[in-house]
């Protein structure tokens, strides 16, 4: 049993790749089909057949192995198929690829171009009785007839493919194990020479026996019950069955294990008591999820869920549920109290998944970093391509003092050490006054793209986490973004005076404030405001000592302690 939420990670994840061109082996294949996942590890042993046979092939095939051709044994051309306009999210997705692959021919199928193909398997799409089952069937033949690789529109492309079209003739993914089906290949991307063998012994598997399936599911007699289920073993499944029928050893074609093309697949796997739990209180929250990161192999996501940024219950996503922060705040005055409730409210109102794409961007797509020497700059460089690979086509622009002082003339000033931090946000709040974009410290870690923050929001903050009595409300400084001129961000600013330094201090502290006051302003500039709970920019936090009944509290219950562990909402680190 197992649910797909989609996004996060684990904190020390040990790689299992190992370099050699742009594409890396995985060393540890059933770790790399299942995330090392003890309940998906179960699921992929009920087929042993496929997963053997899948892993002998890769480990005669895997990417070491394969001499690399000077010319591509796999067209590089990227084949779609989409009718009408793309949502803003695929646009984004189709962009980002062509950014990491500027050389290649990107197509897009219609069903006016499927029809005018005049399909040698028309009758199997004519029969096809939805959308995705007429797309398989489409997808194989294309790739049949000119080659290419066949990606679908909901998978966002990470790392350039490249080697992978030079050293195989035919490649596509081993999914993850289902209770469903186990050991299978997935056909959300596939990639072919011209007239590959698997591709015409998988259009005539279908052809075999797609009106027996559909015969023995209308009567009430096929064990799957789901109709998405039965499209999948009608048209989906059968890729598997001329994969194991034309792949050879001595042959270029290769089924590649999961992390490669489920980096951050966010699936949530139940054990007997997760899943009475879930049946109960329908929240799967505290199960971490597989694939909930990108590892070093990954090249694509295949993004099942549609969204980014997962949604929480706030309480939740604060450790509200943890004694001590029950305790602590408790503590706060009531004035305190209520900016939070607030900043509740406006997130349950405008949670990501309630808010709709928008056709262009309400915050820049720019990320600032500001750095002061050549230190914190090698630091910044350590977390760089991490940034790079979330997120293909954000503009990064790392500002150091000369740019600082070019743009900004009145803050060329001595600073002592101990306001450093506090006015390199200060500095952060300016650059997104002026130009707007996303701002992030030099040590953050990212675990999210920054897309669908900056498409749905034009101000966003995560709040920092009550990690002792009497605690202050504050903003993380790891990450924040605003459309330019952001009234929240002008009015903190208004404030502060660098004349006396002092003021340096409250910057965070006013920031809040007046986030608080100005959050439900929907106006053309600050429409779509929201706060983050603290476990989205803040989920690791040093908690004052706990008491014995915290921890027996937490015994009975079984609950970790509060920003003990990565959950699957982690933006930044």
């Amino acid at each position: 049993m197992f649910y797909l939420i989609f996004l996060f990670s684990l904190l020390n994840y040990v790689s299992v790749a190992e370099p050699y061109n742009n594409i890396l082996d995985v060393k540890d294949f059933v770790k790399s089909v299942t995330d090392g996942n003890e309940v998906a590890i179960k699921y992929l042993k009920q087929n042993p057949e496929n997963f053997k046979f899948f892993q002998e092939q890769y480990e005669l095939k895997k990417p070491s192995k394969m001499p690399y051709s000077e010319k591509p044994l796999i067209p590089k051309v990227m084949h779609h198929i989409w009718d009408g306009d793309l949502t803003p999210l695929y646009a984004h997705y189709l962009n980002e690829c062509k950014v990491l692959h500027p050389d290649w021919e990107f197509k897009i199928w219609g069903a006016k171009d499927i029809a005018d193909l005049k399909l040698e398997y028309q009758n199997l799409y004519d029969k096809a009785r939805n959308y995705p089952g007429r797309s398989d069937i489409a997808r194989y033949e294309i790739l049949y007839r000119f080659g290419g690789v066949y990606r679908d529109i909901d998978v966002k492309c990470l790392r350039p493919i490249d080697d992978l079209n030079h050293k195989y003739d035919f490649f596509a993914p081993i999914e993850f194990p289902m209770t469903d089906w186990q050991g299978v290949l997935n056909n959300g991307i596939i990639a072919a020479r011209p007239k590959h063998p698997i591709l015409k012994s998988t259009l005539d598997v279908i052809s075999k026996n797609s009106e027996q399936y559909w015969e023995e599911f209308d009567q009430g007699n096929a064990k799957i019950d789901l109709y998405q289920n039965i499209v999948a073993k009608v048209s989906m499944l059968p890729l598997t069955d001329g994969f194991k029928q034309q792949s050879q050893s001595g042959d270029k074609s290769v089924a590649l294990p999961a992390s490669y093309f489920w980096g951050l697949g966010q699936v949530k796997y139940h054990s007997f008591f997760t899943g009475l739990r879930y049946m109960i209180s329908k929240d799967s929250s505290e199960v971490i999820s597989a694939f909930n990161s990108i590892k070093p192999e990954t090249l694509m996501n295949h993004n099942y869920s549609k969204q980014e940024i997962f949604v929480s219950n706030f309480d939740y996503a604060t450790n509200m549920h943890d004694p001590q922060l029950k305790r602590f705040f408790r503590s706060l005055s009531k004035a305190d109290q209520r900016i939070i409730k607030s900043f509740k409210q406006a997130y349950d109102s405008v949670k990501p998944s309630y808010v709709n794409w928008n056709k262009k961007n309400k915050i820049p797509e720019v990320l600032y970093f500001l750095v002061f020497d050549d230190k914190e700059k090698e630091k910044l460089e350590e977390n760089l391509p991490n940034w790079k690979v979330l997120n293909a086509d954000l503009e990064i622009q790392i500002w150091d003092k000369k740019r600082l002082g070019d743009n900004f003339k009145e803050l060329d000033i001595s600073i002592p050490k101990d306001l450093e931090e506090c006015f390199r946000f200060f500095v952060g709040l300016k650059i997104l006054e002026k130009f707007g974009g996303n701002y992030a410290d030099f040590r953050a870690y990212p675990r999210k793209p920054l897309f669908e923050l900056s498409n749905k929001y034009n101000f966003y903050a995560g709040l920092m986490p009550l990690t002792k009595l009497n605690s202050q409300v504050l903003f993380s400084q790891k990450l924040i973004g605003a459309s330019p001129n952001h009234p929240i961000i002008s009015k903190t600013l208004a404030t502060t005076d660098l004349k006396d330094l002092s003021l340096l201090e409250e910057i965070n502290a006013k920031l809040v404030r007046q986030a608080h006051t100005n959050l439900y302003l929907y106006d053309e500039v600050s429409a779509r405001n929201i706060i983050l709970p603290a476990v989205y920019f803040e989920p690791l936090a040093k908690l004052e000592k706990d008491s014995f009944w915290d921890r027996a509290y937490r015994f009975i219950f079984r609950i970790p302690r509060a920003f003990s562990k990565l959950t699957d909402f982690v933006v930044v680190e």
